[in-house]
């Protein structure tokens, strides 16, 4: 028989941290036999408790007009465990009823035993709730499989329940709730009518990807629907565990608030019955779950769906603050948390909003330095043409951590965009050096000139390559001298635009690449040697005859010829005006 010492306390402590009853157990202030431990039901009723005592487990309902309250209840535990020999139903006291485990307690066995009772009765006493609305709510909370796929990977078909039961978490590095009004019409209305057709055939809601790992499972995929659909439940009536993760950045807060309201609002309208609903959706929607053990995230990227059922698909930069976050040990949980959060407001700032609404640009400032910028310039310094090659995940593939030699460290911290990217906080104070350095980059007038002339169109696809030079020219040697670079650079760039009636992202990128501008900045230990070359480079072309120009051609030429002049007024060197001529 398992008596009651400080390996059960810690036990319970442990498996239900947020039901036992510390204020009603009796520990070891008095003798063995009187000591027992409490665990709380889904019933919000202190008398209505699980006990540890007299070395086994029972249901206690130690109340008064438990008759009254409970006994239907009582009555339903009871015919539902009458072909279960080990449990005995019988009177507690004067004034309540109780059901004892009596079957052998082995010591090695007698954790399992407590489980295997508490979880039975969770189960019976939450299909009663469901169907009795007289008892307000239930709580799902992490139970957990009764069986895991074996391997690395399993692939299983699970019920809106069964997935609630596990201890979900959502992790880090993924993104924040972000489901607006129209995804969440069409999820509720998508089930309303498979609940109202009357079929009995289960609803499919697609994949959903979980991590699991240290008995926790991470939501890899699947975080959007997860959560909107833990929001409806909670408005019939159903608690789950999932809800009490923290969201703490304002856009899953703003989100959550508002979807609250949607899915009340659907609710009051509902003219079915609510538990009968709040049943369908727990034990009527399936997902296939792809469960991951103890794996590597990369192996989750492998397997991650680009095609699920109305899901918000990771973007390559929710994969690379995942990555790099790996590569923090996990003793620097500040330095991770830190990380974490810089990164969450970077995405969060969004787009960069100039007090002219035309300065508005059509992508993120992050994507801008990374994907147009940064991705370009280190493609270029390689000889390659940059730009999107329509593989997966380019953007997380270019910054993941370079390879390296363990017995050499990568030291050096230069923060150089065309260095090998180094694995972990190192990466992340990388990016947010190069995005504040865009900050002041983009706010010169240069800049500002420049995005309201090449604005629509193949004018983008020029814009966006002479940006990308600039803020090489920039982060190597900041203002010095950048009307110069910006009026040569502006006359070497255009050439192919009056080169050639056609122009593809493609055409330009390649055009970019087989200037080797960029190689000439990065080797250059002044503006006097890039200047040089690329002023040369410049008065060696020559224009189209204007009769011989295409309408789109003589636009370019006319916009160029005006941002030259706008830039005439910064220059030191005279000689550059005649660049554009």
């Amino acid at each position: 028989m398992a008596w009651i010492d400080y390996d059960t306390e810690r036990f319970v402590k442990n498996t239900y941290p947020d039901r036992w009853h510390p204020k009603q157990s009796h520990l070891y202030r008095i003798w063995q036999p009187n000591r027992y431990i409490q665990i709380k039901t889904s019933i919000p009723d202190d008398t209505f408790h699980y006990e540890i005592i007299n070395g086994r487990i029972e249901l206690h309902i130690e109340c008064d007009d438990y008759e009254s309250k409970y006994g239907d209840l009582v009555e339903f535990l009871i015919e539902s465990t009458d072909n279960v020999q080990e449990y005995q139903w019988g009177s507690w006291g004067n004034n309540g009823y109780r059901c004892s485990f009596i079957g052998e307690t082995p010591d090695a066995e007698f954790e399992n035993i407590v489980k295997e009772f508490i979880a039975k009765f969770d189960e019976l006493i939450n299909t009663y709730r469901l169907g009795n609305t007289a008892i307000s709510r239930i709580f799902i909370g992490p139970g957990g499989l009764t069986t895991l796929p074996s391997g690395k990977v399993g692939l299983e078909l699970l019920t809106l329940k069964d997935v609630l039961s596990l201890s979900l978490k959502i992790p880090d590095y993924q993104r924040a709730y972000c489901w607006n009004k129209s995804n969440v019409d069409c999820l509720l209305d998508d089930i309303l009518e498979h609940f109202e057709s009357g079929s009995t055939v289960p609803y499919r809601l697609g994949c959903i990807i979980l991590h699991s790992h240290n008995e926790v499972f991470d939501i890899i995929d699947g975080q959007q629907r997860l959560v909107t659909l833990a929001l409806l439940c909670d408005q019939l009536g159903v608690d789950c565990s999932l809800l009490d993760e923290k969201f703490e950045d304002e856009e899953s807060l703003a989100y959550i608030a508002y979807n609250k309201s949607l899915i009340k609002t659907f609710s009051d309208k509902l003219k079915t019955n609510k538990a009968s609903f709040a049943r369908f959706i727990l034990e009527k929607l399936e997902f296939s779950v792809l469960i991951l053990q103890n794996a590597s995230l990369d192996l989750a990227y492998t397997f991650f769906s680009h095609q699920n059922s109305r899901g918000v698909s990771l973007t390559d930069y929710d994969l690379l603050k995942a990555h790099h976050l790996r590569y923090i040990p996990g003793v620097f949980e500040k330095q991770a948390y830190r990380a974490a959060q810089s990164w969450n407001k970077m995405i969060e700032k969004g787009h960069f909003k100039d007090s002219d609404s035309s300065q508005n640009t059509e992508k993120p400032d992050h994507e801008i330095v990374l994907d147009i910028y940064l991705y370009n310039l280190r493609k270029w310094m390689r000889h390659n043409p940059g730009g999107d090659d329509g593989s997966d995940h380019r953007i997380k593939i270019e910054y993941e951590a370079a390879p390296i030699i363990d017995e050499i460290p990568p030291f050096g911290e230069k923060f150089y965009y065309n260095e090998p990217i180094q694995g972990g906080v190192h990466f992340f104070e990388w990016v947010r050096r190069h995005v504040s350095e865009y900050y002041e980059f983009s706010e010169m007038d240069l800049i500002k000139n420049l995005r309201r002339s090449l604005s629509y169109g193949s004018d983008n696809h020029y814009r966006n390559v002479l940006e990308a030079l600039l803020f090489g020219y920039y982060l190597k040697f900041g203002t010095n001298y950048i009307a110069e670079a910006f009026v040569s650079l502006l006359r070497i760039v255009t050439d192919h635009r009056y080169k050639n009636k056609r122009a593809s992202i493609s055409s330009v990128l390649e055009y970019a690449s087989r200037l080797n501008l960029i190689q000439m900045i990065d080797q250059a230990t002044s503006p006097t040697f890039v200047l040089a070359e690329c002023k040369n480079m410049a008065k060696s072309m020559t224009y189209p005859r204007r009769k011989d120009m295409r309408p789109i051609q003589k636009s370019m030429r006319i916009k160029a010829e005006r941002l030259s002049r706008d830039a005439y007024q910064m220059l030191l060197v005279e000689s550059f005006k005649m660049l554009n001529s």
